[in-house]
Parts: structure tokens; sequence; C-alpha cells
């Protein structure tokens, strides 16, 4: 990874050089020499950045456009019907028989599916578990 592209992955998300080494237990200066490009970054620090950065960059295509009403804010519905993916809807068929652990999905197939859900409002995190939600329910429990 180089120096502009860390920048632009910690603009991506939101974060400040100390953040990044608050959140790697490290000193900020060790942050700023990769800055500087005065040394490497580890490459697994720049992997786990570059999947912080596409979650954050997915993430923001699913920002909900807020707009003022006379009554109040409100959210404005999604401008096209979409449909959920299979490798999703499996997950949320498994979720309508029993909360499902997130550490079991952690480094599977599933994580990707794990995201669909949460940010169409289709599941939910619960302490250590993801839950379904009423509108999941309606989806995932069609007839065959």
């Amino acid at each position: 990874m180089e120096p502009s592209r860390l920048m632009a992955c910690l603009t991506a998300i939101r974060w400040r050089p100390l953040t990044l080494a608050q959140a790697l237990s490290i000193n900020r200066a060790q942050v700023n020499t990769w800055l500087l490009g005065e040394e490497q970054i580890p490459v697994r620090v720049a992997s786990w950045l570059e999947a912080l950065c596409f979650n954050h960059e997915a993430a923001e295509l699913l920002t909900p456009k807020v707009v003022a009403t006379k009554d109040g804010l409100k959210i404005a519905e999604m401008a096209f019907a979409e449909h959920v993916p299979v490798y999703a809807y499996h997950l949320l068929r498994r979720l309508g028989q029993h909360p499902v652990s997130l550490l079991s999905l952690y480094g599977t197939d599933d994580e990707a599916a794990v995201f669909f859900l949460v940010s169409r409002g289709l599941a939910e995190r619960a302490a250590e578990n993801l839950l379904i939600t009423l509108d999941g329910r309606r989806i995932g429990n069609v007839e065959t």
C-alpha cells in the first residue's frame, strides 16, 4: 500500500492518523512514518484497512436520504425495488429458525450476507448474535 492510498483509506473511513494508531495500539509516530513513505506499511495492516475502506464505501451507497417535511424529518423510500440475493436469503432463512452467532459467520462466505441483511434492516445484531427482524421474517418465511 502506498502512502497516498493509506491516506485515501483513512479519509474514506473518516479516521485521523491518531485513530489508526489507537486502533492498532501503536504510537502515532509509526503511522506518520507510513504516511511519509519512510517505512513500508505492513501487508496485514494494509489488508485490514482495505477491508474497512471497502465496507465504508459500500455502506455510503446505502446512506438513507433524509428529507425535510412540514411535520419534521422523513426518510425517503428507495427509488427501486431490490431483490435479496440467494446467498443472503439462505442466511435469512436460518435466522428465521434461530439466532446465529456472529462469531460463527466471521471468515465465511456469509460475511457478505450479514452486511446485506443488516444494511437493509432484515437482520440486526443483539449482543453476539444475529437476529431476524420483522421485515426479514416477512421476506424469509416465503412458502415453497
